[in-house]
């Protein structure tokens, strides 16, 4: 079916002063299938092992630029609008029949098609000259061109597409992934959250009976994943001698183990405090960054100068609390260091008392974010903004210092920013997770707490904290939750400013 295709592309002489150039790509592509039809005739095994490595090379520059070749013409042949008189109703639909490829091979033959044309014209150029392979565009169509802000980032000089194109001919198309997610992070720090929040939406786990056992099927989003993967291999261990199980085999047995080790603890949530499972490393000017980032504690003013109400039912929105004093945006901060705050906010500082109303905002200005380096997991993958809140929220923070080539100088003993007693104090206080309609006990509850506090350097206080279930600790972190505390209680809003209420106390 490639070779009918090739000659509809070339037919149609006397068209213009292109012509002669159309009948010669026929004539180049009919000569590069006669050498394949003659390359079936050698005896691999027979070639000299270094020649036949030669020669796999030569084959896979080859396949690059025949990629590039063909997603030139693709997107010429959808461009000329011919593909409509064969009665398809979509482009993707006449390339799927012309070709006999799958519904998803052939969407994204096109995404990449386009992409390649309209958006990506470095990675086109390195496509066709076997620089780059199908599976570096393919990291670039989906990480790098997905929002208006990476779309225009591209265009930078010093760090888009250029830079991005250099990186994807010394690396391969895994790492490269990595790079450019960073690169995409960096750049688009709110569009990393929005699909970190939309990830975790997907999430799902299916354990269906059948007639001889149980069958699991799921998916988990980037951190949930790492988290039950470094579980099960823990469990799996190293493979003994004379183990002839199969990794899969290994595993099944690893995730049952976890589960008959938590039902004999006997106590659901054990531990779910500390996470030494997960490591996540992050500069410190990563962790000055998100904590400027967040929302003031002081609560914000409306146009008039009052304070917005706790328990109304609109105030507290995200952009609110940006602005207030002590915020990434606050209008009276001059000064280049986020962690110097303006003198109003430095005066609420030094007057706030327990007691009095303060906020506790998750919502991360994207300005703030955007060009700072993000966390990685231990693998490299990095991590969204506000994931990263979300892990720091509730963490053990180690500190290490490093010299050239990486010499570790110093390694600092393990924290955490809430320690044994104050928890023990805080859960005394809250008693269930404080989220409107939610009655999880202590044992499955996690402490959430303001990172800005910390960051203006008020002292450690229980009234910082409050007890939430892990659930509502992600759901908080990944919609931007604003919390305030005002007369002993605590009020939730959306990053909208809406006030979220029980059930019960909605008219």
């Amino acid at each position: 079916m490639a070779e009918e295709n090739t000659g509809g592309v070339g037919s149609a002489p006397g068209r213009g002063p292109g012509a002669g150039v159309v009948a010669d790509a026929r004539s180049e592509l009919d000569t590069i299938l006669e050498c394949l039809t003659r390359l079936e005739a050698v005896d691999w095994h027979e070639m000299d092992g270094h020649r036949l490595h030669e020669v796999f090379g030569i084959g896979e520059q080859l396949e690059r630029r025949l990629a590039g070749v063909r997603a030139a013409m693709l997107a010429t042949i959808e461009a000329n609008g011919l593909w409509a008189l064969d009665g398809q109703r979509t482009f993707t639909a006449w390339l799927r029949t012309r070709t006999d490829a799958t519904a998803q091979s052939a969407s994204r033959q096109v995404r990449h098609a386009r992409a390649l044309r309209d958006l990506l014209p470095l990675a086109r150029e390195a496509l066709a000259q076997g620089r780059i392979s199908e599976e570096h565009v393919g990291v670039l169509v989906r990480r790098a061109t997905t929002t208006n802000r990476l779309r225009a980032q591209l265009a930078d000089e010093d760090l888009g597409e250029a830079f991005l194109v250099a990186q994807a001919q010394r690396m391969d198309a895994g790492s490269f992934a990595r790079l450019v997610e960073t690169w995409a992070i960096a750049t688009d720090p709110e569009a990393a959250d929005r699909a970190w929040r939309e990830d975790g939406t997907k999430e799902q786990l299916t354990l269906s009976r059948t007639l001889d056992g149980y069958h699991l099927n799921g998916w988990l989003d980037e951190l949930s994943g790492q988290s039950v993967d470094t579980a099960l291999r823990a469990h799996m261990g190293r493979k003994a001698k004379g183990d002839e199980r199969t990794p899969a085999q290994r595993r099944a047995a690893a995730l049952t183990s976890l589960a008959r080790q938590s039902l004999d603890a006997g106590e659901q949530g054990k531990g779910a405090r500390i996470r030494p499972h997960l490591t996540v490393t992050a500069d410190i000017e990563t962790l000055r960054a998100l904590a400027a980032a967040t929302g003031s504690p002081k609560p914000p003013v409306t146009a008039s100068g009052r304070e917005h109400e706790p328990g109304a039912e609109l105030g507290f929105w995200e952009e609110a609390t940006f602005s207030a004093p002590g915020g990434p945006r606050d209008p009276d901060h001059t000064t280049d260091d986020p962690f110097r705050l303006s003198p109003e906010a430095q005066a609420w500082m030094d007057t706030w008392q327990p007691g009095d109303t303060h906020v506790i905002a998750a919502a991360i200005d994207p300005r703030a974010m955007t060009g700072v380096q993000p966390a990685t997991m231990e693998d490299g993958t990095p991590v969204p903004p506000a994931m990263l809140a979300r892990l720091v929220c509730e963490s053990s923070l180690s500190r290490v210092v490093f010299g050239p080539e990486s010499t570790v100088l110093d390694v600092g003993r393990e924290q955490r920013i809430f320690p044994a007693h104050m928890v023990r104090a805080i859960i005394a206080r809250d008693k269930k997770c404080q989220v409107p309609d939610c009655d999880e006990p202590p044992g499955a509850g996690e402490i959430h707490h303001s990172i800005q506090w910390y960051r203006d350097g008020g002292a450690t206080c229980v009234e910082h904290g409050i007890l939430l279930c892990w659930h509502h600790h992600d759901w908080v972190h990944a919609y931007g939750i604003t919390i305030v505390r005002a007369a002993g209680r605590w009020y939730f809003y959306t990053r909208h400013g809406q006030l979220i209420t029980a059930k019960h106390e909605q008219t």
